[in-house]
């Protein structure tokens, strides 16, 4: 058992989230986690909403028994650019970061525990760690019709499942550690987040650490509970953002790009290839794609026991496939930021 904890400091980016940031405060301010090592810095990026007004009155209201919260101004908007802002400003003597989003909530113990965990390992692990992902799970309460069906699609490896948001077990490394808790001295050994990216920036910067010798791991000891995508037209603005920043992460980390998430285009250009030579067997390749992403409906059916599952999981991810596809295409092409961008996670 590790007797000692260490300073640390969970940063939150905010854009626009009034409905989410006094539960995931409150959440954060529940922890075991001792409140003198801990505090939290809130960096908002302009929000014309109520959150900046819920964040004041929240604090006004701290008890002595909760964190210090600090709320800074993110006039650039964007997580990338905040949590450089909150990095800046951190005290020297803070050892870790805990990087989150305004959209989750936390087991009260989830702190102490994956802290206790970080350190424990990095006592018996050959090399240097620096950082410790978790697993991501749906908000506890219930959630709207479309919002779980995007839940189950991005669970699925056919959607976002063997990335961020992949369901895993026990503790291993990675090159994916979502939501995690890094070591301060690591960040500053590859001089924190890059600007320029409006998403991705945990991809690059998990990249630039692995270059520099880190290790990355992730763990389910414990679980963020996150609200993600709620509507069809968040879902597809999703695709495409991914496929139009993926792009310009790819350009920095060519390594980083799998080869399943370029399937799509080729698949549609053999099935045009064919289609053109008067192939009779043009259609084999449609499908059996669609034969696959039945085949992941049907198996989120039983996994959620839920037979909208089998229909909407397919549709879910045959857009998700198509404006990913689009948006890495227009990456391509175009420079700075993809239209109607998300500023969170």
């Amino acid at each position: 058992m590790i007797s000692k904890l260490p300073l640390i400091a969970t940063v939150i980016p905010t854009f626009h989230e009034e409905n989410f940031i006094e539960t995931c405060l409150n959440s954060l301010c529940d922890q075991t986690y001792p409140s003198s090592l801990h505090q939290i810095i809130i960096v908002d990026g302009n929000s014309s909403d109520k959150t900046v007004d819920l964040i004041n009155a929240f604090i006004s209201n701290l008890r002595e028994d909760m964190p210090q919260i600090t709320l800074l101004k993110n006039p650039n908007r964007y997580v990338s650019q905040a949590r450089n802002i909150a990095f800046e400003y951190l005290p020297e003597n803070v050892e870790y970061i805990f990087e989150t989003v305004a959209h989750a909530t936390f087991p009260n113990d989830h702190l102490e525990i994956r802290m206790k965990e970080f350190l424990n390992l990095q006592k018996n692990t050959e090399g240097k760690i620096a950082a410790i992902g978790t697993i991501l799970k749906p908000p506890e309460e219930d959630m709207p019709f479309m919002a779980n069906i995007i839940e189950a699609t991005l669970a699925n490896p056919l959607g976002s499942g063997r990335g961020a948001y992949a369901q895993f077990k026990g503790l291993k490394r990675t090159r994916i550690p979502p939501l995690a808790i890094y070591r301060v001295d690591a960040l500053k050994s590859v001089d924190g987040y890059d600007d320029s990216l409006i998403t991705a920036q945990d991809s690059d910067i998990n990249m630039r650490l692995l270059k520099k010798g880190w290790q990355l791991w992730r763990s389910d000891i414990s679980c963020i509970h996150v609200t993600k995508r709620q509507t069809f037209l968040q879902w597809l603005r999703f695709g495409h953002r991914n496929g139009f920043w993926r792009v310009k992460l790819v350009r920095k980390h060519p390594t980083r790009l799998p080869l399943g998430e370029v399937a799509p285009w080729f698949g549609f250009l053999l099935t045009m290839s064919l289609f053109c030579s008067d192939v009779q067997l043009w259609w084999v390749p449609p499908a059996l794609y669609f034969f696959v992403i039945f085949s992941a409906g049907f198996i989120e059916t039983i996994r959620w026991r839920n037979p909208i599952m089998f229909f909407g999981v397919p549709i879910l991810l045959f857009m998700l496939h198509t404006t990913f596809s689009i948006g890495f295409l227009h990456g391509f092409f175009v420079k700075g930021k993809a239209p109607k961008d998300r500023v969170v996670l």
